[in-house]
Order: C-alpha cells, then sequence, then structure tokens
C-alpha cells in the first residue's frame, strides 16, 4: 500500500527528582486536547490528577484556535485555571491559539487564563489572545494572561496578544524565555518577580507605556536582551518603558530597541515615585548604541505626592547583581532555565514494521503527527506503521522534563510493511492499573512489550490473572515480545490494611486536592457542587457490619452532608437509592483543621468500592480517609475446643463471660463465630459431671 500522509512523532514524560540532579521518568501527555476531550475536560482532569512538581500534568494542544470563552469562561468570558504543576503545550506559537472574547473591560475581569494561586506552572510554544470587541488600538483593559499569587512560573517562547494589561502580574516569581507580548497602554503590569530573557516587545499604540509596575517584590521586572518593536512604524519615538503604577521596579538591560522610545524613556508619574528604573546597553537595530543622554532621572506620583531622583541609565557595575540567578534563585535556589533546556532531534528510520530511534533518558515519551497534525504519543522509543499509509511523511521531536518540545527530526516516508498485528486484552481489577507500553490498539509482531501492574496507594500487587498469567512470573513487571494475542489483568490486595485514602478513588465532578495541610495520604477529596461523588477502593476479609470512621474538614461554617454506600449497593449511585446512608460533617475550626465522623456499614466479602456523594446538589465536607473496623462479622464457623474426648456425652453448654456474666445457654454444640470478640468461659454439663474451657474469639 501506498501512504500520502505526514506524520511527526514526539517524546515526552515527567519530571522526578533525585539528589541533585534531575531523572527523567517516563510517561506520555496526560491529556492531549480535541483527542481526549476539550479545554474544560483538561482542567478538570488535571485538578484530579494530584499532581505534583515531581509529577506533572502535561496539557499537549495540536495546531487550532481554542475559543474557550463559552466552554471555561464566567459570564464575562474570563477562565480561572486552578491546578499547579501543570505544563500547557502547543505544537507551535504561530498555529497554537487559546483565546476568549470579553463583554466588559476590566483588568479583573477579562483574562483568557487567569491563574489564582497556582504553583510550578509550565507553558510553551502557544498563544493567547484576548479578542475583545474592543479594538487593539484602544486603551481598553482586556488581560491575556494573569497570573494573581503563587509561585514559580515558566513561559518559553509564549505569546500574549491583546491591547491595554495584556500581561497581568501580582506576586511569586515568573521567567519568560523567548515569545513576544503586544499591547498598547501598561501591556506588562503588576507586581512580583519576573524575568525576561530575549522576549519580543510589541507596541500597538502611539503613546502608550510598556510597564507600569505596581508593589513589585525584590527585583521587580527585568528584561535582558529583550527586543522592542512597533506595529506601526509612526508610533516609533512616542511610547514610554513605563510608568510607576506603585513604586515601581523595573529595569531593561542589553535591548535591542528596532524601535526606540521616547527620548525621555520614562513617563514622569502616575500614582507614585519609582523605586528603580534602569537601563543599560541599549542597542538599535543595527547594533549602534542609542543615545540615552535625554533619560529622565527625576519623578514624582500624582496620588500619593511622592519624589524621587535616580539614576536610570546605568553602567556594567550597575546592571551586574540582576542576573537570572539572583532575579529568580530566591531562597530555594530555582534555575528556571534549567528547566527550558530542549531534547534534541532525534534521528529516525524505518526498519520493517516500526520507525525507530535511539532512545534519550532527557526526553519523556514521543508523539506521532500526519502531515503535521498530531497523530498519537509513546514512551518507547519507536511506532509501528500499521495505521500509517505507505508514503506518509514522518518526522519525531522530543519533550523535555516539562513536556516543551523540542526540534523536529529527519523527515522519512514511510514505505510498505508486510506485518502481522496482535490485540493486547487488559483485564482492570479494584486496587490498582495494569498497563502496556507501548500502549497500541494493534501491536505489530516482534515488537517489545512492558506489561505493568501498579497498586494505588495502601494496596500490594497479588498476582496476575487471565489466560497468560502464568508466563508473567510472580512481579508486577511483565517484559515480553508480541508473537500472539495476550490476555493478562492483576489482582491486588489490601490485607492487614484497614485504613484507605480518599484520593485513590473514582470521582466524578470533585477533584482531588493537596493544597491544605494536615491530611493524610497523598491528598483529599474535594466535592463540588451538584452531583458528586467518589468510589474508594477497599478490601475486606469478612462480610457483615464495619465501624467506619471517615476524616474529613468542613472550614465553611455550617454543617456539609455526604451519603454512602457499600460495594453492590445501588450501582448506578447514590440518588434515590434506600439503603444509603446520609451523614451530617460538623464544621471544623479551617480547611486545615481535620475531624472524625464515625457511623456503621455492612459490606460483603473482598474487594469493592465504598461511593461517597454529595446531597441534594449542595457541596460536601473534604474527605481525607476511611478506616475499617471488625464490629459483627462473619468469620465461618469456629470449632469448638474440645472440652473432653466425647462432646456428644454433654448436653447443655453455658457460656459466660470474663465477669461470669451468663452470655448464652445452648443445647447443642455452639457457633462461637456468632459471638462478639472477646474471652469466653465454656462450661459443658452432663449428667452427675461438667467440664469448662477458657476460649478467645477473634
Amino acid at each position: 500500500m501506498m501512504l500520502s500522509n505526514k506524520v511527526s512523532v514526539f517524546l515526552c514524560a515527567s519530571l522526578a527528582f533525585a539528589t541533585g540532579a534531575f531523572a527523567v521518568t517516563k510517561h506520555g501527555f496526560d491529556f492531549v486536547v480535541g483527542v481526549d476531550g476539550n479545554f474544560k475536560e483538561a482542567i478538570a482532569k488535571a485538578a484530579a490528577s494530584g499532581a505534583s512538581e515531581s509529577k506533572r500534568f502535561i496539557i499537549f494542544l495540536p495546531n487550532g484556535e481554542y475559543d474557550i470563552t463559552k466552554l471555561t469562561g464566567d459570564e464575562h468570558g474570563k477562565t480561572t485555571f486552578s491546578p499547579s504543576n501543570v505544563s500547557i503545550i502547543g505544537q507551535s506559537l504561530e498555529n497554537t491559539t487559546i483565546s476568549n472574547t470579553t463583554d466588559t473591560e476590566g483588568i479583573s475581569t477579562t483574562a483568557t487564563l487567569y491563574f489564582p494561586n497556582n504553583k510550578n506552572m509550565y507553558m510553551q510554544d502557544i498563544t493567547l489572545k484576548n479578542k475583545s470587541t474592543y479594538s487593539t488600538s484602544s486603551a481598553a483593559r482586556q488581560v491575556a494572561l494573569q497570573q494573581n499569587s503563587g509561585d514559580k512560573f515558566i513561559y518559553k517562547n509564549v505569546r500574549l496578544l491583546s491591547g491595554q494589561d495584556t500581561y497581568y502580574t501580582k506576586s511569586g516569581r515568573a521567567y519568560w524565555e523567548g515569545g513576544e507580548i503586544d499591547g498598547t497602554v501598561d501591556f506588562i503590569c503588576g507586581g512580583g518577580d519576573v524575568f525576561f530573557e530575549g522576549t519580543k516587545l510589541v507596541m500597538t499604540r502611539n503613546g502608550g507605556y510598556i510597564t507600569a509596575s505596581q508593589n513589585p517584590g525584590d527585583w521587580g521586572y527585568v528584561f535582558n536582551n529583550t527586543t522592542l518593536t512597533v506595529s506601526n512604524n509612526s508610533f516609533n519615538g512616542t511610547f514610554y518603558l513605563g510608568r510607576s503604577w506603585g513604586h515601581a521596579k523595573v529595569v531593561f538591560l542589553n535591548t535591542k530597541m528596532i524601535a526606540q522610545p521616547h527620548a525621555q524613556g520614562w513617563y514622569t508619574n502616575m500614582n507614585s515615585a519609582p523605586v528603580v528604573y534602569g537601563e543599560y546597553n541599549s542597542k538599535d537595530g543595527n547594533g549602534n548604541a542609542v543615545n540615552t543622554s535625554q533619560r529622565r532621572t527625576y519623578f514624582d506620583g500624582s496620588k500619593d505626592g511622592s519624589t524621587a531622583t535616580l539614576k536610570t541609565v546605568w553602567n556594567a557595575s550597575d546592571a551586574a547583581k540582576y542576573t537570572l540567578e539572583n532575579v529568580m534563585g530566591g531562597s530555594d535556589n530555582w534555575a528556571p532555565n534549567k528547566l527550558t533546556v530542549q531534547v534534541s532531534a532525534p534521528k529516525i528510520a524505518q526498519e520493517g514494521a516500526n520507525i525507530t530511534w535511539n532512545d534519550d533518558d532527557n526526553a519523556i515519551c514521543w508523539a506521532v503527527f500526519v502531515n503535521g497534525k498530531y497523530h498519537s504519543n509513546t514512551t518507547a522509543n519507536s511506532i509501528d506503521v500499521g495505521k500509517i499509509a505507505a508514503g506518509s511523511k514522518v518526522t519525531v521531536r522530543a519533550a523535555n522534563s516539562m513536556g516543551g518540545l523540542g526540534a523536529s527530526s529527519n523527515e522519512i516516508t514511510v514505505l510498505e510493511a508486510n506485518v502481522t498485528y496482535y490485540n493486547a486484552t487488559l483485564t482492570q481489577s479494584i486496587g490498582g492499573t495494569v498497563t502496556i507500553s507501548p500502549d497500541r490498539e494493534k501491536i505489530a509482531e516482534g515488537t517489545s512489550v512492558t506489561i505493568t501492574a501498579e497498586p494505588a496507594t495502601g494496596w500490594k500487587f497479588a498476582g496476575w490473572t487471565g489466560k497468560d498469567s502464568a508466563a508473567a512470573g510472580s512481579t508486577n513487571t511483565w517484559k515480553t515480545t508480541m508473537s500472539k494475542d495476550i490476555d493478562i489483568g492483576a489482582t491486588f490486595t489490601a490485607k492487614g490494611t484497614t485504613t484507605f485514602q480518599a484520593e485513590t478513588g473514582i470521582v466524578d465532578n470533585a477533584i482531588i486536592e493537596s493544597t491544605n495541610t494536615g491530611y493524610e495520604g497523598s491528598g483529599y477529596i474535594n466535592f463540588g457542587t451538584g452531583h458528586s461523588t467518589v468510589q474508594i477502593p477497599i478490601d475486606v476479609e469478612f462480610s457483615g457490619e464495619y465501624t467506619i470512621i471517615m476524616t474529613y474538614s468542613n472550614g465553611s461554617g455550617k454543617t456539609r452532608d455526604l451519603a454512602f454506600t457499600a460495594p453492590g449497593t445501588c450501582p448506578a449511585g447514590i440518588d434515590g437509592c434506600k439503603g444509603a446512608t446520609t451523614r451530617s460533617f460538623a464544621a471544623t475550626d479551617k480547611w486545615t483543621t481535620w475531624a472524625t465522623d464515625t457511623s456503621t456499614i455492612t459490606l460483603p466479602k473482598g474487594t469493592g468500592y465504598i461511593t461517597f456523594a454529595t446531597v441534594n446538589g449542595n457541596d460536601g465536607p473534604n474527605l481525607d480517609q476511611i478506616e475499617l473496623i471488625e464490629k459483627n462479622v462473619d468469620k465461618g464457623p469456629v470449632a469448638l475446643p474440645k472440652i473432653s474426648r466425647t462432646n456428644s456425652s454433654y448436653n447443655e453448654f453455658r457460656i459466660y463471660d470474663t465477669r461470669g456474666k451468663l452470655v448464652r445457654i445452648s443445647t447443642g454444640k455452639p457457633n462461637l463465630a456468632t459471638l462478639p470478640a472477646g474471652i469466653y468461659i465454656i462450661k459443658a454439663f452432663a449428667q452427675g459431671k461438667y467440664k469448662q474451657k477458657i476460649v478467645q474469639v477473634h
């Protein structure tokens, strides 16, 4: 067969921290927009993922424009993106755009994306565009990116398009590498410490201002190797480097001024006098020194009456301390430029039914494109060509530890290959997951695969199941070569464990969080309004009644309810389930204060899910974990200890507790399994005699 399409491949994975260095643990993109769902579903999955600094959640957006105004925006079209430890990766800055249109103007109400309190965010090769009804030549406040608080933001090759207040920061550290920011007035504004390395700044209005710094951090805005230009040559010499929104700190170092600001450089006032305004080694588009002799040095604040006389044209000594290490290092020695390093392009070739390339320890996964369009991704350093028509053009890119994509590989044309393909049937079970790498619908004969049984927190691998269980061995990893269809599953056990973490469950309209301290395990469940549930996997050795102790927090100031059901009860959910138990969870002092609520539940033997759900569409408490304690369970028949060689000669049995209280009289051999756990004295009576024995019931 002949192929007529083009294909590209990517390599992606997650970042794991090792002592003194970065180590990469391979995994694919967690969510591909347009393949796994829309951008709204991507945010929900990221929030529920329990992502951490060592295990990021990576969202990939293929080329295209994603208008999220109505999908994720509020009444004004502003989208809030709350999860931390997330990478948002586009296929290319020029052709991958997230956009919105707002029905109002305002610095706090219009953002295309709003990060409220995020940490460890990474964005690469993408454009954010506020497409409001206001013209970009106007001074209406239309924000493309609002970074409210949090810390450690990285933007590599990111473009922001809007008018006034395009990029709005408030606190924390952010690092820009490359990319572009366009705007009219104060289009980089706010606080925090932001280091711009090689970023292009485009003025799109006559007489505008690049920066409006307010309540900055220790360093404020630091621009290094930045390029200044304008969208219209008539704007040249009419704009200003900045004005002081509030005690400004702004520094321009080694700037290439294709378009130059007003001769005075800085505007005289706004609200208050600046604290730091500095400019060093500015060159024009031809590499000649810019005439800075008329740069302003005296400033006053029109609102607070403050004044300042500053040295605004710096020498090398003045600029020396404004290094990336000093500005971004903080108390944790953060080095964001180490995280933006791209993985080298692989060299690919076709070998029979597979396209292969050398593995790379610095890469996290590979993804496939057809004619420049996204196709798939894999953690193996090969793909089979079973679903790629002969004649297709294939390229490969590698992703770094944050998910950012490096340069494309060489391009090859897929050749026809007569290959046998096999299926891999993976049976999932409670307490863990079974995965295969490479993960493909059909796997070519001769392909090496790794099948892994991964237990959830608090569980352990118990063994393989399925037709190929004997070949898989006794460990939770099986490596084999495809020569036939595979049928494999796994079982997991939590026997010996009585405590089960809520965050290991299956959530619906709820999120897994780790924001509020004091929880056990790796997080807790934050329920949503409407129908919100979590199914927590449990494993009990005996059927019967258990005490269930639920650890929760409720900082709402009022009681909140949850309903729960046992495994096998109302499998479609709790709504309308007559067997559900509803509990009212009292308010705690705050969301970081954890308390317990106790109830009872009747459980079948073995593994299953206890389902928790909100009641009547109202929000619930945060649920951390559950503990199950045997109360009245069926442990099966328990043999009565021999009292004599011939029990049949005894016609009455009396059972006493340790205080001598008569518990039960039986005319036949008693079943001790029906007794509560404890120590008992059993007396067996016959004509003219009796025997007694002390026993313990578990």
